[in-house]
């Protein structure tokens, strides 16, 4: 199971939760009174946020078997349903769905366009796939024709990821989830204020050994300095939010591919 997944209780949870956690508060959005497809669930509780939303039905897959017996623990919730199946074929559920969500999936399958053509399939009318995935542009440079992340298949820039879902779907809003402005600064302010404190610092090393002759154990007390530290630049979802392009400076820095995928065209916005 990749390590990528996002599971609470985890010491990868404070840093992988944020941006999955900013996914799923959009579309819980549009969950209400919805019978929904959580495709590649992981640990489920992007699934349970779906169902809290108020969504009529909430069917959530992965093909890690051990994940989907941890979720079914996880979120014993009613009209929630957990089940190991494959994203390429979908082979135990049945349609239509009036919502599917893949996030940060699509990369993992070896043949991205069998999940696509399935997934609409699987929507009704006026139904709607919600998928991300992460931008090429901001991930480390191919190795060998490969994305240099070893649980990546694929990884595209943003017009290959339209063209790789545009013969499956009439109607697609490209979005941008982006890292916020103010992330940044935090990590920045966090990082100047670390090395403030740093050794190589005259004042910081007198200070540390005044403290020293009071505290037998200041390696202690400066490990929950910089474990305090680190708190303050902890990211939240509002530090990915998810905007149309032409907003997408104002608030950050491209950070994932965000798509609204209709398989008939739709005078409502989504």
């Amino acid at each position: 199971m990749s390590t990528e997944r996002a599971t609470p209780n985890t010491p990868e949870w404070a840093a992988l939760a944020p941006h999955h956690l900013a996914r799923y508060l959009f579309a819980a959005e549009l969950a209400a009174g919805k019978r929904v497809l959580d495709a590649g669930t992981g640990a489920g509780y992007g699934a349970a946020l779906l169902q809290n939303a108020g969504a009529q039905e909430v069917r959530a897959i992965d093909i890690d078997a051990a994940s989907i017996a941890a979720a079914q623990q996880s979120f014993p919730l009613p009209n929630l349903t957990f089940l190991t199946d494959d994203c390429h074929t979908l082979a135990h559920i049945t349609g239509p769905f009036d919502l599917i969500t893949n996030f940060e999936n699509i990369e993992h399958l070896p043949h991205p366009e069998k999940f696509l053509a399935r997934a609409a399939e699987l929507l009704g009318g006026g139904g709607t796939l919600l998928i991300s995935t992460p931008d090429r542009a901001n991930t480390p440079p191919f190795i060998n024709g490969k994305p240099a992340n070893p649980y990546h298949h694929h990884e595209w820039t943003r017009d290959e990821f339209l063209s790789l879902l545009s013969p499956h779907f009439k109607y697609i809003d490209m979005r941008i989830q982006v890292q916020s402005h103010a992330l940044a600064s935090r990590l920045t302010a966090v990082d100047s204020l670390r090395q403030g404190l740093s050794w190589s610092n005259p004042v910081a090393t007198f200070l540390w050994r005044k403290l020293a002759r009071t505290n037998p154990s200041p390696t202690t007390r400066s490990t929950r300095s910089y474990k305090s530290l680190e708190a303050l630049a902890a990211p939240t979802p509002a530090d990915y939010p998810i905007v149309t392009p032409a907003l997408a400076a104002i608030h950050g820095t491209p950070y994932c591919h965000f798509a609204l995928c209709k398989t008939q065209p739709s005078s409502q916005p989504l």
